[in-house]
């Protein structure tokens, strides 16, 4: 089957067939997380092959305005969170604050021992006990984040007893009276691979979104490393400087 829209040579055809397919959604007003017909269905309503269609809900999602879930199909995007580093609040407040519901589910936890490349940005010595929480977050039951932390147990014994699907930094505060002193933060894309893009049910390669917060106590001690690892749709770094007038 030729593909009948090879005549029109302005621009690549799957581009062009992004073009018309990103039309037909808004016409159809296609909301926030709706799914979209299946790859066959969708060839069939444009009158192209399966590979160009594949080729231009791949540019969608390039873009952000499409997301695909491993064996359940094409999604619309909802809208990106927004995201200041500078304030420091935690995941539910701020999802709540701009009208999502936020959710958290623990996979894993433990209490091993201090690995060499955690050991060099802590300062603390390879071996030393550590907690190490896996968890993976929701925006309105869309897993949008997974992430690490790694948690001095000095300095909060008794952690892991506790639920960790909640605010952990709420806990630090409110039952070990532990706020963060000062915080270094570092972002930047990289490629979803291993556990975390498995958890997050995207294929190995995926664009992702990476934060990282090395946390220090009132004292200048080691408290906690949170490794974010965010769908590159997901989140809008948004920062105000300045006062407002």
């Amino acid at each position: 089957m030729s593909d009948p829209l090879m005549s029109r040579a302005e621009y690549p055809v799957y581009l062009q067939l992004r073009d018309r397919l990103w039309t037909w959604i808004e016409q159809e007003q296609l909301c926030s997380q709706q799914k979209l017909p299946s790859e066959r269905e969708l060839s069939e309503r444009f009158g192209t092959t399966r590979v160009t269609i594949r080729q231009a809900l791949s540019q969608l999602e390039a873009e952000g305005l499409i997301f695909r879930s491993n064996r359940r199909g094409w999604y619309i995007t909802p809208e990106r969170l927004r995201y200041d580093p500078s304030r420091d609040i935690g995941f539910n407040h701020y999802v709540t604050e701009q009208g999502f519901s936020p959710r958290t589910e623990t996979l894993f936890k433990e209490l091993t021992e201090m690995p060499p490349w955690l050991s060099e940005i802590t300062g603390l010595p390879v071996g030393t006990p550590i907690y190490h929480v896996f968890r993976r977050r929701y925006v309105n039951e869309r897993g949008l984040l997974v992430e690490h932390n790694f948690i001095n147990p000095a300095k909060c014994p008794g952690l892991l007893s506790e639920s960790t699907d909640l605010s952990i930094w709420k806990m630090l505060k409110e039952q070990y009276d532990l706020v963060p002193d000062h915080r270094d933060i570092e972002i930047y894309p990289l490629a979803l691979k291993g556990l975390e893009a498995e958890s997050l049910n995207v294929n190995q390669g995926t664009a992702g979104l990476y934060i990282h917060r090395l946390s220090f106590d009132q004292e200048g001690e080691f408290l906690e490393l949170d490794r974010e690892y965010w769908l590159h749709d997901a989140l809008k770094i948004s920062v105000h400087v300045g006062s407002r007038h």
